[in-house]
Formats: C-alpha cells, sequence, structure tokens
C-alpha cells in the first residue's frame, strides 16, 4: 500500500497540530519559569516564548493548508460536513484571530510596549481550550 495525497495531507495535519500544541503548552510552563525567575535569568527567559510562537504560527498555517485540502479532496465541499465541523472551524478562526493579534503585541513588546505584553498574557489563557475544541470537535465529527 502506498502513500496517497491524503495520507500525506494528514501527516502534515497531524505535524501541524503537534507544532500548535507543544508551543504552547511549552509557553505555559515558560510563562511560569519567567514568573519566578530572578530578574537576570528573566532576560534570557523572555527570548524563547517569540520563538514557540513562531513554531505555532507555522503549525496553524500547516493546519490550514491541509485542513483545507483534506476537505476539498475528499468531500468536494464543506456543506455536507456535520455541525461539530462548524464547531470545529469556528473555533479554529478565533484561535487564528487570537494568534494573529498576539504575533502583532508581540512586535510592540519587543520595542518595549509593556502593556502589550500584559495583553499577550490575558489573551494567551483561553487559547488553550479554544485549541482543544477542534480536536475534540474532529473526534465526533470523524470518529
Amino acid at each position: 500500500m502506498g502513500m496517497t495525497l491524503d495520507h500525506f495531507l494528514v501527516i502534515i495535519h497531524f505535524i501541524g497540530l503537534a507544532l500548535g500544541f507543544g508551543s504552547g503548552f511549552a509557553n505555559m510552563v515558560m510563562a511560569g519559569l519567567i514568573r519566578n525567575a530572578k530578574p537576570e535569568e528573566k532576560v534570557i527567559l523572555r527570548r524563547f516564548p517569540p520563538a514557540m510562537g513562531r513554531l505555532g504560527v507555522i503549525g496553524l498555517v500547516l493546519l490550514w493548508a491541509s485542513g483545507l485540502s483534506i476537505i476539498y479532496l475528499r468531500y468536494g465541499t464543506f456543506s455536507i460536513l456535520p455541525q461539530t465541523f462548524v464547531i470545529k472551524i469556528a473555533a479554529v478562526v478565533l484561535l487564528t484571530l487570537a494568534v494573529i493579534y498576539m504575533q502583532l503585541l508581540q512586535a510592540r513588546a519587543r520595542t518595549g510596549d509593556v502593556a502589550a505584553m500584559g495583553r499577550i498574557e490575558v489573551l494567551g489563557r483561553p487559547t488553550g481550550p479554544l485549541a482543544l475544541t477542534p480536536g475534540f470537535c474532529a473526534v465526533l465529527t470523524y470518529g
């Protein structure tokens, strides 16, 4: 049995999922370490979240590209997919908007905007559950 385009796209989808979840969990752990670090350690540790955030963005791009391709190749349309898939896409759209906004805030934080960093931390909290929602909905949609 050879690899089909569908197999390849699903593999890319899982790689995107791993990058997205991995970067999110890594940044949650790092936020705790930064919060409890000595001031001189914070300077070094604060370089980690933006790097992990870039990996998360790559993961999100892979998820969108592979996900849309899978739907188009398998079904040809979104219209036949159940309500759970609509919820999944809504969560992915909200997550994507949050990630885009957080990337814009990171650019401002790099220029010294302390308020931007605070907004990133606040916005980062709901992104965990928001990121889990598509996974749950995928299981309900595809079995």
